[in-house]
């Protein structure tokens, strides 16, 4: 979980160099958002953690990232933590039912049935649902978002980035721009807008753990 930063950071790292032409850098200004799903993979490791075959439930994870491009070309990359530790609280509150099955389960382990420990848990005003409840409103979601992406999760990356021709390139510096590596871009017809890597040579550069992680083509969402 915590290569997830690090496998996008890679992503941007890993452009090829190209000339360039007309500029469209102002057809990017905004904030843009991207959606990485990390359902499987949490699932993966809930079951792991709680010795199951196989993880049923509907509850869904997304690690969110935000790409804000300013007037001057200046951009920045990160996480959006508020929006992804809203995605990991949904998560755990699907996951409630499981989580009931859990707690009866380990009920039955010490010899008490489920209606045993209903009568349990409504002798202290609440039933399994608000049991479990009451566990996650104790969890503090930022340092448990912390400790699954790394203590780097919050932090931005900083550059200059060019839109040229369906070509987006990425530098540390506006001096670099010119011989910079570049992601190819579509702006599409719903307002999002696609990186693209339809000759395979981003995701080639990537280790075979960060490609599980980067799909493509990666679709961002105007935020403002």
């Amino acid at each position: 979980m915590k290569k997830t930063i690090a496998a996008l950071l890679a992503l941007v790292m890993a452009l090829s160099l190209t000339a360039c032409s007309k500029n469209e850098t102002k057809k990017l200004v905004g904030t843009w958002q991207y959606a990485m799903d990390l359902t499987q993979v949490m699932n993966e490791e809930m079951a792991e953690s709680y010795e199951l075959e196989e993880l049923d439930s509907t509850a869904a994870f997304c690690v969110y990232m935000d790409f804000t491009v300013a007037e001057d070309g200046a951009y920045t990359l990160g996480v959006d933590m508020d929006a992804t530790g809203e995605s990991l609280t949904g998560y755990y509150q699907a996951l409630t039912p499981v989580l009931a099955e859990l707690v009866y389960a380990a009920g039955e382990a010490q010899g008490m049935s489920r209606e045993e420990y209903d009568a349990a848990l409504e002798a202290m005003g609440m039933t399994v649902e608000e049991y479990i409840s009451t566990i996650f409103s104790a969890v503090d979601m930022g340092e448990l978002l912390t400790l699954m992406l790394g203590s780097d999760a919050g932090t931005e990356s900083a550059g200059w980035c060019k839109a040229v021709d369906g070509q987006l390139f990425m530098a540390e510096t506006a001096d670099e721009l010119d011989a910079a590596g570049y992601v190819a871009y579509t702006l599409n017809s719903d307002g999002t807008m696609s990186w693209t890597d339809d000759d395979g040579q981003l995701s080639g550069q990537l280790t075979a753990q960060e490609q599980e992680l980067i799909a493509f083509p990666m679709v961002w969402t105007k935020l403002a």
